[in-house]
Protein backbone atom coordinates (compact mmCIF):
# COMPACT_ATOMS: atom_id res chain seq x y z
CA UNK A 1 0.00 0.00 0.00
CA UNK A 2 1.13 3.62 -1.06
CA UNK A 3 0.56 7.01 -0.17
CA UNK A 4 -1.91 7.02 -3.32
CA UNK A 5 -3.54 3.97 -1.70
CA UNK A 6 -3.12 5.69 1.39
CA UNK A 7 -5.11 8.83 -0.12
CA UNK A 8 -8.07 6.77 -1.96
CA UNK A 9 -8.46 5.14 1.25
CA UNK A 10 -9.10 8.72 2.84
CA UNK A 11 -11.39 10.11 -0.08
CA UNK A 12 -13.34 6.93 -0.21
CA UNK A 13 -14.15 7.05 3.79
CA UNK A 14 -15.45 10.53 2.82
CA UNK A 15 -17.80 9.76 0.05
CA UNK A 16 -17.42 6.34 -1.01
CA UNK A 17 -20.46 7.60 -4.20
CA UNK A 18 -17.27 8.59 -5.79
CA UNK A 19 -17.31 7.94 -9.44
CA UNK A 20 -13.79 6.50 -10.86
CA UNK A 21 -13.41 9.47 -12.73
CA UNK A 22 -13.80 12.13 -10.20
CA UNK A 23 -11.61 9.74 -8.14
CA UNK A 24 -8.69 9.71 -11.04
CA UNK A 25 -9.24 13.49 -11.57
CA UNK A 26 -8.72 13.85 -7.42
CA UNK A 27 -5.42 11.32 -7.75
CA UNK A 28 -4.16 12.15 -10.65
CA UNK A 29 -4.48 8.90 -12.22
CA UNK A 30 -6.23 7.06 -15.11
CA UNK A 31 -9.67 5.40 -14.34
CA UNK A 32 -8.26 1.54 -14.88
CA UNK A 33 -5.61 2.64 -12.42
CA UNK A 34 -8.14 3.64 -9.59
CA UNK A 35 -10.46 0.62 -10.37
CA UNK A 36 -7.57 -1.30 -9.64
CA UNK A 37 -6.84 0.28 -6.65
CA UNK A 38 -10.11 -0.16 -5.60
CA UNK A 39 -10.28 -3.90 -6.01
CA UNK A 40 -6.87 -4.40 -4.21
CA UNK A 41 -8.29 -2.52 -1.43
CA UNK A 42 -11.33 -4.65 -1.50
CA UNK A 43 -9.74 -7.62 -0.83
CA UNK A 44 -7.12 -5.89 1.76
CA UNK A 45 -8.11 -3.28 3.84
CA UNK A 46 -11.86 -2.41 2.96
CA UNK A 47 -14.51 -4.47 4.60
CA UNK A 48 -17.42 -3.23 3.45
CA UNK A 49 -19.23 -0.05 2.03
CA UNK A 50 -21.91 1.21 4.14
CA UNK A 51 -24.33 4.24 4.69
CA UNK A 52 -23.94 6.45 8.17
CA UNK A 53 -27.12 7.37 9.56
CA UNK A 54 -28.10 9.78 12.01
CA UNK A 55 -29.64 8.30 14.88
CA UNK A 56 -30.95 11.34 16.46
CA UNK A 57 -33.69 11.35 13.26
CA UNK A 58 -34.77 7.95 14.59
CA UNK A 59 -34.75 8.99 17.99
CA UNK A 60 -31.87 6.54 19.06
CA UNK A 61 -30.17 7.34 22.71
CA UNK A 62 -26.65 5.85 22.23
CA UNK A 63 -24.96 4.15 25.63
CA UNK A 64 -21.78 3.11 26.31
CA UNK A 65 -21.43 -0.14 28.31
CA UNK A 66 -18.21 -1.20 30.23
CA UNK A 67 -17.62 -4.55 31.24
CA UNK A 68 -16.23 -6.86 33.23
CA UNK A 69 -16.10 -10.72 32.78
CA UNK A 70 -14.49 -14.23 33.89
CA UNK A 71 -14.07 -15.57 31.02
CA UNK A 72 -13.46 -12.62 28.14
CA UNK A 73 -12.87 -14.90 25.19
CA UNK A 74 -16.70 -16.92 25.65
CA UNK A 75 -18.25 -13.84 26.95
CA UNK A 76 -17.15 -12.31 23.38
CA UNK A 77 -18.49 -14.70 21.00
CA UNK A 78 -21.66 -14.24 23.10
CA UNK A 79 -21.29 -10.79 23.19
CA UNK A 80 -21.39 -11.28 19.45
CA UNK A 81 -24.14 -12.51 18.45
CA UNK A 82 -26.55 -9.50 20.07
CA UNK A 83 -27.72 -7.75 17.47
CA UNK A 84 -27.99 -4.75 19.39
CA UNK A 85 -24.38 -4.13 20.21
CA UNK A 86 -23.43 -2.03 17.39
CA UNK A 87 -20.06 -1.90 18.56
CA UNK A 88 -17.31 -3.88 21.15
CA UNK A 89 -14.34 -3.71 21.56
CA UNK A 90 -11.61 -5.76 23.98
CA UNK A 91 -9.77 -3.60 26.36
CA UNK A 92 -7.00 -3.75 28.97
CA UNK A 93 -7.95 -2.18 33.07
CA UNK A 94 -11.03 -2.45 34.90
CA UNK A 95 -13.30 -3.54 32.52
CA UNK A 96 -12.76 -6.39 29.42
CA UNK A 97 -14.86 -4.53 27.23
CA UNK A 98 -16.13 -1.36 25.93
CA UNK A 99 -19.16 -1.91 23.86
CA UNK A 100 -21.90 0.66 22.14
CA UNK A 101 -25.91 0.38 21.41
CA UNK A 102 -28.31 2.19 20.54
CA UNK A 103 -32.59 2.45 21.53
CA UNK A 104 -35.35 4.09 21.44
CA UNK A 105 -35.82 4.69 24.65
CA UNK A 106 -34.40 4.39 28.44
CA UNK A 107 -36.11 1.38 29.18
CA UNK A 108 -34.41 -0.05 26.10
CA UNK A 109 -31.12 0.50 26.93
CA UNK A 110 -32.07 -0.89 30.29
CA UNK A 111 -33.00 -4.11 28.50
CA UNK A 112 -30.30 -4.24 26.81
CA UNK A 113 -27.63 -3.60 29.91
CA UNK A 114 -30.06 -6.07 31.60
CA UNK A 115 -29.47 -9.14 29.04
CA UNK A 116 -26.02 -8.60 28.83
CA UNK A 117 -25.84 -8.91 32.69
CA UNK A 118 -27.80 -11.89 33.00
CA UNK A 119 -24.76 -13.74 30.57
CA UNK A 120 -23.13 -15.95 32.85
CA UNK A 121 -19.42 -15.09 33.82
CA UNK A 122 -20.55 -11.23 33.12
CA UNK A 123 -19.30 -9.61 36.80
CA UNK A 124 -20.27 -6.21 36.28
CA UNK A 125 -21.64 -3.87 33.92
CA UNK A 126 -21.43 -0.57 33.68
CA UNK A 127 -23.73 2.05 31.61
CA UNK A 128 -23.05 5.73 30.32
CA UNK A 129 -25.89 6.93 28.24
CA UNK A 130 -24.80 9.78 26.02
CA UNK A 131 -26.88 12.77 26.19
CA UNK A 132 -25.51 14.49 22.83
CA UNK A 133 -23.63 13.01 19.72
CA UNK A 134 -20.57 15.56 19.06
CA UNK A 135 -18.94 13.67 16.80
CA UNK A 136 -18.89 10.47 14.84
CA UNK A 137 -17.15 9.66 11.75
CA UNK A 138 -15.20 6.66 10.41
CA UNK A 139 -12.27 6.55 10.76
CA UNK A 140 -9.08 7.07 7.91
CA UNK A 141 -5.29 6.54 8.15
CA UNK A 142 -3.75 9.58 8.22
CA UNK A 143 -2.56 10.98 4.71
CA UNK A 144 0.85 12.39 3.94
CA UNK A 145 1.96 13.24 0.69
Amino acid sequence: MDKKDIKLISILTEDARKTLQELADELGLSVSSIHKRIRKLEKEVIERYTVMLNPEKFNQITAFLLLSARDPKRIAEELKGIPQIIELYQTFGNFNFILKTRGGSIEEISEITNKISSIDGVEMVECIVATKRLKEAPWKPEVRL
